[in-house]
């Protein structure tokens, strides 16, 4: 039979802000457990104890790890590059996609200011250009099934510091941790050694970068 402790623990682990702030005494630990009662008497199909909930956070808070601490290497992440009025279009894996990437190329190799990115997942492919490109893409698209279109999309790349190796792990965390506590959805994020890209509605793009800013700061 599954125990208080055991669901306790799987709702912090789940919760990377529940566990920095049980680690970091952010919260009181009866706060904490009154908020998460709820969740465990579901799992149970009974009622229980705040003060039971309390005493398996005190046991779970004393086997926590301190959390990754990577703002020295964000520190020395200076170079920010904002890209507004992009368009996204996302559509399922196509045999066709090495023609689609070529014919695309053909479009920009003469326009200096043209913004464009491919990432191909295991199931879907997507397509991030300035809104200039939009018709052409459109147009090189027309095959293809499925098809969805986001607009009014911004850009925001961190040239992440020569500090960070490739097994330093944190880095995006406190970078997605930031924006989430400010409110701030992130439409899709990509990565190539030492960059990271994130992509967000216009409307939200300056109170993005705002937040990294100040982490970068």
């Amino acid at each position: 039979m599954i125990t208080i402790s055991e669901i306790t623990k799987e709702i912090i682990d789940r919760s990377p802000f529940l566990s920095e702030v049980l680690y970091q005494d952010m919260a009181n630990i009866a706060g904490i457990a009154r908020r998460i009662r709820p969740q465990i008497e579901e799992k149970l199909l009974q009622e229980i104890s705040e003060e039971a909930v309390a005493m398996a956070l005190r046991r779970i808070k004393t086997k926590l790890k301190p959390p990754v601490s990577c703002e020295e290497i964000l520190k020395d992440s200076n170079n920010l590059a904002v890209r507004s009025n992009l368009v996204e279009f996302m559509f399922p894996n196509s045999p066709d996609i090495i023609n689609i990437h070529q014919e695309i190329l053909k479009k920009i190799e003469n326009k200096k200011d043209a913004f464009f990115n491919i990432s191909i997942g295991l199931f879907e492919s997507i397509i991030v250009v300035n809104n200039e490109l939009e018709k052409d893409v459109e147009q090189i698209l027309r095959d293809q099934k499925e098809i969805r279109k986001v607009k009014d999309l911004s850009s925001i790349t961190i040239k992440l510091s020569k500090k960070m190796t490739l097994t330093t792990p944190g880095v995006y965390y406190l970078v997605l941790k930031a924006l989430a506590w400010n409110g701030i959805s992130v439409i899709e994020i990509t990565s190539i050694g030492w960059e990271l890209n994130m992509l967000f509605l216009n409307k939200e793009v300056d109170q993005a970068f705002s937040v990294i800013k100040t982490l970068l700061s």
